[in-house]
């Protein structure tokens, strides 16, 4: 069937496997065990499988959804489903979302190299670096998306492979008794988890794409699968190698993890893999960069290259306006409710409804005949 999509910005379905998990690993995995810990103790990686599990049976509704209307994209879905004004303000409504998480993304990894690194290199030339990367990238459309996403993924493996090292230290009692905790501790450890493994909802915006649709579902779940693997494996490793008291001071966990790694010719290894990083994170904001602009060319008819200057206008502002660690997490928290209702509950809703809508319209067909 013909995705109404230029032949030039259409992919194979593979490319998915790069593409999804790259905007689920981002900045997330540097710290999320801390607060996975704090509801769920030492059964915090229950958390993580729970949040797991969801995630797969979601990226299945989402395909569902998606196979039903085949050509359209999120936008495109909403204005389908709820008419155009509805379809119009929810649309506004998850281009927000999309700016909201990449300043959430941009401050948290600028957060990262001036802990770590640089603690006085100025907020607004570092939000500048990136940014200016942004647009450079975004401007090649797709293809460049596609093309960095596969680097990173490879960088990602790369960088998965050190933290095998911390666990000649670690003390596996740690994670005993299992099921220490309750259900509800578990439950709200899978929210707070929720939001750093959110971002496979691009599935909505890179669908339309694929030239190969019976293979979407296929590499999507593959995606989401490592992500969720990866995940798991460093929540175990920081339960078994953090002390309790240390899990729950302890704010940049994965790359403590790393810290400790010597080789005889580099000292602190998390010098090297901090800004290497920016690889992985640059394709994640260049993906919600490129899902503003479908939105604001859908909805609007705006001009592509003047709406992601102003995007990264916007970015820069707002990421200099939070000045410390304190404002960065509230920031966090916000996006992260938000992230848990937009990618757990909203594909219910749409899955449901376009359901409902394909239900009609097959009693209608059926009554003309």
């Amino acid at each position: 069937m013909n995705s109404g999509t230029p032949h030039k910005y259409q992919f194979k379905a593979y490319m998915l496997l790069f593409l999804v998990c790259n905007v689920q690993i981002g900045v997330g995995i540097f710290g999320f065990q801390r607060y996975i810990y704090k509801e769920a103790g030492h059964d915090a990686w229950m958390s993580v499988l729970l949040v797991g599990i969801a995630t797969h049976l979601i990226v299945w509704i989402m395909v569902k959804t998606l196979d039903m209307h085949q050509t359209l994209d999120l936008y495109g879905i909403q204005q389908m489903l709820f008419g155009k004004w509805i379809g119009g303000v929810l649309g506004i409504c998850m281009m927000l979302y999309f700016l909201t998480n990449m300043i959430t993304i941009v401050r948290t990894y600028i957060e990262a190299i001036q802990s770590w690194i640089f603690p006085d290199f100025p907020t607004w030339l570092l939000s500048l670096i990136l940014l200016v990367l942004m647009v450079y990238g975004s401007l090649g459309g797709i293809r460049i998306i596609l093309q960095m996403s596969f680097i990173s993924f490879f960088l990602i493996i790369a960088t998965s492979l050190l933290f095998n090292y911390p666990i000649r230290y670690v003390e596996w009692s740690r994670i005993l008794p299992i099921y220490d905790t309750t259900v509800q501790h578990i439950a709200v450890g899978a929210i707070k988890m929720g939001f750093s493994i959110t971002g496979f909802e691009v599935i909505y915006m890179l669908y339309r794409h694929v030239k190969d649709k019976d293979n979407v579902m296929r590499y999507a779940q593959a995606s989401v699968l490592f992500t969720n693997i990866l995940y798991l494996f460093i929540m175990v490793v920081s339960i078994i190698y953090f002390s309790e008291n240390q899990m729950l001071r302890t704010i940049w966990g994965s790359i403590n993890l790393l810290k400790i790694i010597k080789y005889p010719f580099l000292e602190r290894i998390e010098f090297i893999a901090i800004p290497f990083w920016m690889l992985v994170v640059l394709p994640g904001i260049m993906q919600l960069a490129w899902n503003i602009l479908r939105g604001t060319v859908q909805l609007f008819g705006w001009n592509e290259k003047l709406t992601l200057y102003a995007t990264a206008a916007i970015v820069i502002a707002v990421s200099n306006l939070l000045h410390n660690r304190g404002e960065v997490n509230q920031l966090n928290d916000y996006i992260g409710l938000y992230s848990v209702l937009v990618s757990y509950c909203y594909p219910l809703l749409l899955y449901v409804m376009t359901y409902v809508v394909q239900w009609r319209k097959r009693g209608k067909g059926s009554d003309a005949q």
